[in-house]
């Protein structure tokens, strides 16, 4: 096997990979010889009929494609492992060239993990925090002189405002391959919920007074921002290193009420799971406070700069009262 790497924008690789003809012809064999183990032919036990006899009843597009699926699955794979590359999307497959007595030629699309460069977004949420805190005051004043009753206004940020900022700050290139996934999981999602209520997509766009393709655009914003901020996040944490230990991963999962939860944990993905829930919510956590802290200090601060102020006005009056008497005199 043979497997050239090739670089495509957004993190995205190429693989275009041949297979001998040789290989081509033992992937044959061995698929023809499992599907003759459970084959069920006239006048022999099943799985017991000759080779020949089991190839010619067949269909010959159903056995090629066999032989396709098992050369896509093997060699894909060692070519990843070859070019040590990490994937974190399925592959797009293209069929180049497939003929038993010729080297297969396919090429096989991923989309690899994205560099994230973090931007300052500490220094950013502080300043929105402040623009917030002064907003609330001055509705608080104009309340006051207006003698309206103040409705309770919450000054802090939301956790969706804190993830847009960090996300907003940052520098990412999302792949085009992981894009084009999550908008078919969306569309499929919005397809099952329409089938619940007995509507179809026409009837749902006609309703929303929409195209397919703005509705497609409206996918497409909404993918990009929802893997953007899943990568900022993660690499956000990486950097804070936040730490989760195997307890508190058991704690969620025994809070959720499931009885099999602990058994699950079993599976590593659903451990990861728990596991990056836990970790966003101890990093969003961690960052609030460490906000709400920071405002309070400078809030502090700035009561005891004015009163300071206050108190050096009148200091300084005491003094020209004291001279404007001598003066009299």
């Amino acid at each position: 096997m043979k497997a050239k790497v090739k670089k495509l924008p957004k993190s995205t690789l190429q693989l275009e990979i041949s297979v001998p003809a040789e290989d081509v012809k033992k992937a044959y064999d061995t698929v023809l010889e499992k599907v003759a183990k459970s084959a069920d032919i006239k006048g022999f036990r099943k799985g017991k009929a000759p080779k020949d006899m089991v190839e010619k009843n067949l269909d010959p597009s159903k056995l090629r494609g066999e032989v396709v699926n098992h050369l896509l699955e093997k060699y894909y794979i060692q070519a990843l492992k070859e070019n040590k590359i990490n994937p974190i999307s399925n592959p797009k497959v293209e069929i180049q060239k497939f003929d038993m007595e010729e080297d297969f030629e396919f090429t096989a699309t991923v989309a690899t993990r994205p560099e994230v460069k973090l931007g300052d977004y500490k220094k950013a949420l502080k300043k929105k925090l402040e623009e917030r805190h002064n907003e609330v005051k001055k509705q608080k004043e104009q309340a006051l002189k207006e003698g309206k009753k103040m409705p309770e206004i919450h000054d802090h940020l939301h956790t969706q405002e804190i993830i847009r900022t960090i996300t907003e700050t940052a520098e990412v290139e999302v792949p085009d391959l992981l894009v084009e996934d999550e908008i078919d999981r969306m569309r499929a999602r919005l397809v099952d919920q329409m089938q619940n209520i007995d509507m179809g997509l026409d009837d749902y766009l006609k309703a929303k007074n929409q195209t397919a393709e703005q509705l497609n655009a409206e996918f497409t914003e909404q993918a990009v921002q929802n893997l953007k901020a899943e990568f900022v996040l993660a690499q956000a944490i990486t950097e804070t290193d936040i730490e989760v230990t195997d307890e508190e991963i058991e704690e969620m999962a025994k809070a959720s009420g499931d009885p099999e939860a602990i058994e699950n944990l079993k599976d590593p993905a659903n451990k990861w799971y728990i596991k990056n829930i836990l970790e966003k919510n101890k990093f969003l956590t961690d960052l609030m406070e460490e906000l709400e802290g920071s405002s309070e200090e400078k809030g502090e601060k700035e009561e005891g700069a004015k009163g300071k102020k206050s108190e050096n006005k009148e200091t300084k009056k005491k003094k020209e009262d004291k001279v404007n008497k001598k003066e009299e005199k």
